[in-house]
């Protein structure tokens, strides 16, 4: 039976909670706020150095929750002192004597982590915690577990197939994390538990396994938790109502509610796409950049583009998402960019005249900003943009037959009329704010087959490329881009050493400089160092590779504004080396 959840008081966490060193008008206000009344799991997201594991240590100071670290298995793992550092050696067992338990609860206290020592005691001292976890490993993995004592050591084995063997000294890490992470379940000293990165050491199907253990948990006693994950498998909401439970991460932002971002007309038509794609949301909050398509048949023919097309590692990073529609892409695409989230969008031309598509390309800032100021459209909205080129389709007799209508406007080059210029435009606006409408109407127009859309056609037509797909695929695809700020650090790195030398010169005039000037012997690799002269210098980069000859040349009196990295005799400028000479934008 469940019960009630008791409200907590509001959990309203500040800049400064999370982030001491933080500083600016932001430090007072509030980072992350959760609601008295949450209740069972709330998902933190997010990529690597975003804040969601500092967010939920002080959650679970700010309730009075136990937090589980990442560190949570140290205290059952044996260390070798060698040379300074420790390897890991053989462990003896979990000490069980009132005082050691008493030392190390205090040493816990004081510097964190023992979550595997006190875990091994409750399933030690505990009954009916310890036959629970035997009957999920029995059900869930065919092993029993016996608790083991040998001089005043808890030394606990494992029996599969009338064999047994150590989990400490025999045994992976992954059963060990499993058995530790489902006795934080079944204690009873808890109400709010706070888990960072559950999946470490396990098997996605036994993550979700232990997950549904403790949702069923929270449920029927009432509790709750946060859980910080990597794992897409343990994000599946089933509802859009299951969207406020997730929380979005991102470095230097305040997290975003998944559910906050989903307007309220949208919610039914949210729930129809969650149910036809229930790996829509983990997609999109995993994905480095989700590019959103209508169905089955883009993801076929832009999978095959890419592979064609790009290196393995860049089509590993770009996630193809099917919506369901061109309506679903862009109410997809909308709900994304309110998270913040790098997105883009992919549907055929008829998504011009889509109402549903409308609405989410007026919510967006920076699409109206180029209706006013690009188009001088009054009131700056899409139906109004292009009110005349509807009008003209249905003329036409294109009203209501969407691939009709699509390749009609595909027809209609943007020198026809004055409407169809409007037309392109708004379709060049969209793009720059991450929606490519297929130019030539419809995925099959751009793929060149006829009749119904079908993936493996699709497929075959754009293994064969080139092709118009090309562009698309080329346009939606992930790839770090290292240029810019690789750029700035080379720049900023040799003003530095340059800086230096002239600190040099004002202490000692006459003096001659041949290497840089400091304790960072890693200078001297990075970059030569020639005197000219009367006190001139030329600093010679000498790595990363794709700078290497680009010199700066200077004096005593040169100012920093003044000083700027000049590329080697007869090589070409690209983005970034504008960059190095003094440029503020990477084309």
């Amino acid at each position: 039976m469940t019960e009630d959840v008791e409200a907590l008081e509001p959990i309203s966490l500040r800049w400064q909670d999370v982030f001491p060193a933080a500083e600016g008008p932001d430090h007072a206000e509030v980072y992350l706020s959760l609601p008295p009344s949450w209740k069972g799991v709330q998902f933190f997201v997010g990529r690597n150095g975003s804040g969601k594991s500092k967010t939920a240590r002080e959650v679970a100071v700010k309730c009075g929750g136990r937090f589980v670290s990442t560190d949570r298995l140290t205290g059952i793992m044996g260390f070798t002192a060698w040379s300074g550092a420790h390897l890991p050696g053989q462990f003896r067992g979990v000490p069980l004597g009132a005082q050691e338990l008493q030392d190390f609860q205090n040493a816990a206290r004081r510097y964190g982590g023992g979550e595997a020592v006190l875990g091994l005691h409750a399933l030690h001292d505990r009954p009916d915690v310890r036959l629970r976890v035997m009957a999920f490993l029995r059900r869930a993995l065919g092993r029993s577990i016996e608790l083991r004592e040998s001089a005043g050591y808890l030394d606990p084995y494992v029996r599969l197939n009338g064999k047994e063997y150590s989990l400490f000294r025999d045994e992976g890490h992954g059963l060990r994390e499993l058995i530790l992470l489902l006795v934080e379940i079944y204690r009873d000293d808890w109400n709010v538990l706070v888990i960072d990165e559950p999946e470490l050491h396990l098997h996605p199907s036994m993550a979700r396994l232990w997950l549904s253990e403790l949702s069923q948990e929270c449920a029927r006693r009432g509790r709750r938790a946060v859980v910080v994950t990597h794992e897409p498998s343990l994000l599946r909401p089933k509802t859009s109502s299951d969207l406020d439970a997730i929380w979005v991460f991102r470095p230097g932002e305040r997290p975003a509610r998944f559910g906050e971002a989903v307007r309220p007309a949208d919610r039914d038509r949210a729930d129809s796409s969650l149910a036809q794609n229930p790996s829509l949301v983990s997609l999109l909050a995993f994905s480095p950049r989700p590019v959103l398509v209508e169905g089955p048949t883009d993801v076929a023919a832009l999978t095959a583009a890419l592979q064609r097309l790009c290196p393995p590692e860049v089509v590993a990073q770009t996630d193809l998402v099917e919506c369901g529609g061109a309506g679903n892409t862009a109410m997809w695409h909308g709900i994304a960019r309110r998270l913040g989230l790098d997105v883009r969008a992919i549907a055929d031309l008829d998504a011009l005249f889509s109402p549903g598509v409308h609405a989410e390309m007026d919510d967006n800032p920076e699409v109206i900003a180029a209706y006013r100021e690009t188009l001088f459209v009054n009131p700056p909205r899409t139906h109004a943009v292009i009110r005349d080129l509807v009008n003209a389709a249905r003329g036409a007799g294109y009203d209501g037959n969407p691939r009709g209508r699509a390749a009609w406007l595909a027809a209609t080059g943007p020198d026809a009329s004055t409407e169809a210029k409007k037309g392109a435009k708004v379709r060049e606006i969209w793009r720059e704010a991450g929606v490519w409408l297929h130019p030539q109407g419809t995925l099959e127009d751009v793929l060149g087959i006829d009749g119904d859309k079908g993936r493996e056609i699709a497929r075959r037509a754009a293994e064969a490329g080139p092709g118009d797909i090309d562009a698309v695929a080329h346009w939606c695809a992930y790839e770090l881009d290292l240029g810019g700020d690789l750029a700035l650090l080379v720049r900023s790195a040799v003003e530095g050493i340059a800086q230096g030398i002239q600190r040099a010169q004002g202490e000692e005039s006459e003096a001659e400089f041949s290497a840089p000037v400091g304790g960072d012997l890693s200078a001297k690799e990075f970059v030569d160092v020639t005197s000219l002269g009367d006190g001139r210098y030329r600093l010679t980069v000498n790595t990363p590779d794709e700078y290497a000859g680009y010199f700066l040349e200077f004096d005593r009196t040169t100012a920093p504004a003044a000083m700027s990295l000049t590329p080697p005799e007869k090589q070409g400028l690209s983005g970034a080396q504008a960059i190095l000479d003094g440029g503020s934008k990477v084309p």
